[in-house]
């Protein structure tokens, strides 16, 4: 007896007792498709009904109170964006220890701050977005919402880029 010997005894085994499992087919009732299982008749589609027009998500009055929220943090951000450079502008050169350089930091802080503030209404506007996507309701305000926000917060993350990188020097 080979190697293979034992395996071929154990599948020879197995096919035995498998086949003593299989009965007479009459016991079991067929799998074939009975008549009531059939399909019949004819199917003619519903008429198409007045649908009330989708609404939007939101009211133009709320979307513009995001927009007016973003522009009075953005506003807030330019005037803190004045003192945030006289201190850079102080603080450029000095060591990392000095006190000029700490309120130039604070400064940078604040404006950081001032830009998550601009940036809060986008999120909401960007869940409206969504849900109006999802509900295939109208997205051309809030687009046009996201998009004014969107050029103040490119605004911002400029002139946040250009102190960070004038302290730098």
């Amino acid at each position: 007896m080979g190697p293979a010997t034992p395996s071929i005894l154990a599948a020879l085994c197995a096919a035995l007792l498998t086949s003593a499992c299989a009965g007479s087919g009459d016991k079991y009732p067929s799998l074939a498709i009975r008549d009531a299982e059939r399909v019949q008749g004819r199917f003619t589609p519903a008429p198409p009904s007045d649908r009330a027009p989708i609404r939007p998500v939101a009211s133009a009055s709320e979307i513009e109170a995001l927009v007016d929220q973003a522009q009075a943090s953005h506003a807030q951000f330019r005037s803190a964006q004045a003192q945030a450079m006289a201190l850079v502008g102080e603080a450029r050169g000095r060591g990392i220890d000095t006190n000029a350089r700490q309120r130039a930091l604070v400064a940078l802080a604040d404006l950081t701050a001032l830009h998550g503030d601009t940036a809060v209404p986008m999120s909401d506007l960007d869940m409206l977005n969504a849900q109006a996507a999802t509900s295939f309701a109208p997205t051309e305000a809030i687009e046009a919402a996201r998009a004014s926000i969107l050029a103040l917060l490119a605004e911002q993350e400029g002139a946040l880029d250009e102190l960070w990188s004038e302290l730098s020097r």
